[in-house]
């Protein structure tokens, strides 16, 4: 049975772009960073990318995104969005 702690984290959702490339060095960048955020792509081959971060890491995950640009060949940082993720 699994229990219920009585509160509930929105997670922010960050959508990026990026040459697919370019994905796989992405997701290993942000599993470098500690513990900020995860990675999920919603469609295989596009190269869009949602970054899942708790709402208090939001500002040191998107210091983190602007930071890759020098590394990552083309990404593009879209913001944040509403769109629904299934796990």
């Amino acid at each position: 049975m699994r229990k219920s702690f009585g509160s509930e984290i929105k997670a922010k959702i960050i959508k990026v772009r990026m040459p697919v490339e370019e994905v796989g060095l992405f997701n290993s960048l942000i599993d470098g960073l500690p513990r900020y955020a995860l990675t999920r792509t919603k469609e295989k081959g596009t190269g869009e990318v949602y970054v899942i971060a708790t709402p208090h890491k939001v500002k040191e995950v998107m210091k983190a995104l602007e930071g890759m640009k020098k590394h990552i060949k083309d990404l593009e940082i879209l913001g944040e969005t509403d769109e629904e993720l299934t796990f």
